[in-house]
């Protein structure tokens, strides 16, 4: 009885994955070159925005952008506009690494060119995304300009899809002003409103790299985080302020980051010198350990003409005795600089 022979299973050949050839010599030395390029584009970067933060007479200012890569596409400046008022801007360019670090510098290149004829904030904003969409056709920015008047803290503005900003006067408010994001319509206009930044007032603006901060787990920072974080910390000045927002954020972001994060903080100072000098120890040492030095301070008998030359050495020598050179040194430093500031 016959059978049908049934077809031999021949063993199936195994691919073996092809290995990279390694770097050659010339390739290793062209990415080396390339990561020193990055490096020096970054510091340049890096440069001209800590280049743009000025000295105001009667205002404290802080400012930081620190890149989700190698480059970023935040941006800010500042432009002296003449008879004390003063531009201030803030953006977020589409994208991440070069290619938006390259759209950073032609949107700021529009702005200062279009900033410079003095114009409102709502009619810039306009004057800047007619630049925008012809310089960067492909290209999306979000940008809020302010110009603020120094002496009298009057502050006007327009948003042109940015994140709104925030005052910190005894509470959180939130200045909502929407329009929207330049590049996008040729036609847009931008409305303004105003306020008026009281002395002790601060005024917080940031990008949304901020408030998007993903955790390990994926959940936003988010805007009710942020408004906690600054009402814990709203008695302090700029550099602490943007100092513990940072901190926050690299904690809750498991020390990652995933977008650009860039912080502009301007306070306005207290009207008379007394009261700011015992602002400053209160953020140095904190409000309960600065005033068990000012009990001692204010029994000081006065010197006719010295006003605080007595007064802030021994301040920083009961400092030092009681909490440590390093917060008496600060202590010093923002003192010194608060009375030259008076002057």
């Amino acid at each position: 009885m016959g059978h049908t022979a049934r077809g031999c299973l021949r063993p199936r050949r195994v691919e073996r994955a092809t290995q990279p050839a390694p770097p050659t010599p010339e390739e290793l030395r062209r990415q080396a070159e390339i990561e020193r390029e990055l490096l020096l584009a970054r510091d340049i970067q890096q440069g001209l925005l800590l280049e743009a933060v000025p000295q105001l007479p009667g205002w404290e200012i802080s400012a930081v952008s620190t890149p989700a890569r190698d480059l970023g596409g935040d941006l800010y400046d500042f432009l002296p506009l003449g008879d004390g008022w003063h531009g201030v801007m803030i953006g977020d360019v589409s994208g991440k690494g070069l290619p938006a670090a390259l759209r950073m510098a032609v949107a700021r290149t529009v702005f200062r060119h279009e900033a410079r004829r003095g114009e409102p904030p709502g009619a810039t904003l306009a004057a800047v995304n007619r630049g925008i969409i012809s310089e960067i056709p492909q290209g999306m920015v979000t940008m809020l300009y302010a110009v603020l008047d120094t002496h009298r803290g009057l502050i006007r503005m327009a948003n042109a899809g940015h994140t709104y900003p925030v005052l910190l006067n005894g509470c959180i408010e939130e200045l909502e002003l929407s329009g929207l994001p330049l590049g996008v319509d040729t036609d847009s206009d931008y409305d303004e409103t105003t306020a008026i930044i009281r002395p002790g007032t601060t005024v917080l603006l940031y990008t949304d790299g901020v408030i998007e901060a993903g955790s390990p787990s994926e959940e936003y920072f988010g805007y009710d985080r942020l408004a906690a974080l600054l009402a814990d910390h709203a008695n302090q000045r700029p550099r602490a302020l943007v100092a513990a927002l940072l901190h926050e954020l690299r904690g809750w972001s498991g020390g990652s980051q995933s977008d650009d994060i860039t912080v502009v903080v301007l306070r306005r100072r207290l009207e008379h010198l007394d009261a700011e000098l015992r602002s400053v120890a209160d953020d140095v040492l904190g409000a309960e350990r600065a005033a068990q030095l000012w009990e001692q301070i204010d029994a000081m008998p006065d010197v006719e003409g010295d006003g605080w030359g007595s007064r802030i050495p021994e301040l920083v020598r009961l400092a030092q005795t009681r909490f440590g050179r390093g917060l008496a040194r600060e202590l010093n430093a923002q003192l010194r600089l608060t009375v030259e500031e008076y002057r």
